[in-house]
């Protein structure tokens, strides 16, 4: 089986004025060099901030100016920052040759635009000439509302692939091709009015941009020969209605709530009495969801449970496997649907790699799409029976769960801030980093526990710590893996996804040139 070189996975978060948060989650098995870096220039009035990085489990050293001179050691769990005339290059050591992940966050300031008639994101997000090329990308963008074809419209340039909008409101771009040296990933977003307060502004319309991007471009898949202009202005209507959009999320979110979301407080016990699948539900509904992460808190429990077990090869990738002697009548419906997905994509060996599972799920998307829609019925289900909802509606217990689990998420993404005076206990660790995993944070968190006490966690989590952290993330690339299937299930064209252009896409701001190992 080929090994990938590099796989990259970046979340954008747009924020309401225009920011963008960004986490690049980098898989790869290095051979050279001493460092990594990502290079980010043409950046106009855009800010890089708050750079920061996450390698194997272990946060780096920020040093601020960052000597790229010096040795594989000297770097070792170190990075900083190379400001160009141009731009920047975010850099961090390598620290030894062999598989490893790592995870590099930083702030864009204003990356979203605001045009006479639109906002708009156009970044380019993976830069030319990276070394190694990537065998994967994917970037899966939010925003403070739910993004659809009826407030946004989404072009993906530079690299063979995809785009489509996502059930949980999330824009994702796939590649379905290895990038070339000549590859990138350019993103153009077009956003109706109401969504973003950018300070960042343009005096010109969208469609300048648009005709500047869709220069020696080709979409492949447009096959239903609506011109362009028709595409563009047939839902001019749907600007009229941001104000009535806006205020139905305002009251969706009090219907569930009870409350507005920036009163919720801290909540430190495990919420929703542990169901997952009822905190899945309520994300859901909140439009608060990245992508299915549902499925890696899933098989973080059946590790937990025994019914899967963990090992790695003799190059140190992990492995999942079946235990034959497990109760698997034990799980639920989407449980045992997801286990049975797992065991089908391992083939003959009955061993479960993630280049499997990836594999697997992009050739059976239909079967994917039936499952991830499982899920949610299966909490309305559940939500309904113990009283917490009716039809749609929460009722007063089902707004003090969905209280109860926002607020344990805002306290595990605070953990730092606070772990010095309040600890977990540790009996619930386990359930932790499962809803951890659900909220996309699992990583950070099982740095947090490992680093307030490390013999708890050892006991805990008994082997290798790293084979913990690995696993981890092996979990998460598998969710990525079923959202990407599922965004792929029903795509369209002209704006509204389907195939990316590997020409075009000029005008964007960011990217620039190399990037990777060096």
């Amino acid at each position: 089986m080929r090994i990938l070189a590099l796989i990259i996975y970046i979340l954008a978060e747009l924020q309401p004025d225009g920011s963008a948060v960004i986490t690049e989650q980098w898989d790869i098995d290095a051979s050279r060099g001493t460092e990594m870096y990502l290079t980010r220039s043409n950046l106009g009035d855009i800010e890089i901030k708050d750079f920061s990085v996450i390698g194997d489990g272990t946060v780096f050293i920020n040093e601020g100016e960052w000597d790229i001179d010096r040795g594989i050691g000297e770097k070792a769990g170190r990075c900083g920052i190379v400001h160009k005339n141009d731009g920047v290059e975010l850099c961090w050591g390598l620290g030894s040759y062999g598989h490893h992940s790592f995870t590099a966050s930083y702030t864009m300031t204003n990356a979203v635009k605001s045009l006479n008639d639109y906002d708009k994101l156009h970044l380019q997000m993976v830069s030319p000439g990276i070394n190694p090329s990537p065998d994967e990308v994917t970037i899966c963008i939010k925003a403070p509302v739910g993004l659809n074809d009826t407030n946004t419209r989404i072009w993906g340039f530079g690299f063979e692939g995809t785009s489509a909008f996502s059930e949980d409101g999330s824009v994702v771009f796939q590649s379905t091709e290895p990038f070339s040296r000549n590859s990138s990933a350019i993103v153009l977003l077009r956003f109706d009015k109401g969504i973003f307060a950018s300070s960042s502004t343009e005096n010109h319309d969208f469609d300048d941009d648009l005709q500047r991007a869709l220069e020696g471009a080709s979409f492949e898949d447009d096959d239903d020969g609506a011109p362009l202009a028709v595409l563009i202005t047939s839902l001019l209507f749907g600007a009229l209605c941001v104000s009535a959009v806006v205020s139905a999320e305002k009251k969706k979110t009090k219907n569930i709530l009870g409350c507005k979301k920036k009163e919720i407080k801290w909540y430190r016990d495990i919420p929703c009495e542990g169901d997952i699948i009822i905190a899945d539900y309520i994300l859901n509904r909140l439009d608060e969801m990245s992508r299915d992460t549902v499925a890696s808190a899933m098989i973080l429990r059946m590790i937990d449970s025994g019914i899967i077990l963990v090992s790695s090869d003799r190059n140190g990738h992990i492995e999942l496997s079946f235990n034959p002697a497990a109760d698997i009548g034990s799980l639920s419906g989407p449980e045992r649907g997801l286990y049975d997905m797992m065991k089908e994509a391992s083939g003959s060996d009955m061993i479960l790699q993630h280049n499997e599972f990836r594999r697997w799920s992009a050739r059976h998307t239909t079967r994917i799409a039936k499952w991830a829609a499982s899920v949610p019925k299966e909490g309305q289900k559940r939500m309904t029976e113990r009283d917490l909802i009716a039809g749609k509606t929460f009722l007063a217990p089902g707004q003090e769960c969905a209280r109860n689990l926002l607020g344990f998420r805002k306290y595990l993404k605070d953990f730092t801030l606070v772990n010095e005076r309040h600890s977990i206990e540790v009996g619930l660790w386990h359930d932790t980093l499962a809803f951890a995993a659900l909220f996309g944070i699992a990583e950070k968190v099982a740095q947090e526990l490992k680093e307030i006490n490390p013999k708890a966690f050892e006991e805990t989590f008994p082997g290798d710590p790293d084979i913990t952290f690995q696993t981890i993330r092996m979990t998460r690339l598998m969710a990525n893996s079923i959202t990407n299937a599922h965004a792929s299930s029903g795509m369209s064209s002209g704006g509204f996804g389907g195939r990316t252009s590997f020409g075009g896409g000029g005008g964007f701001s960011g990217g620039g040139f190399g990037g990777g190992c060096r």
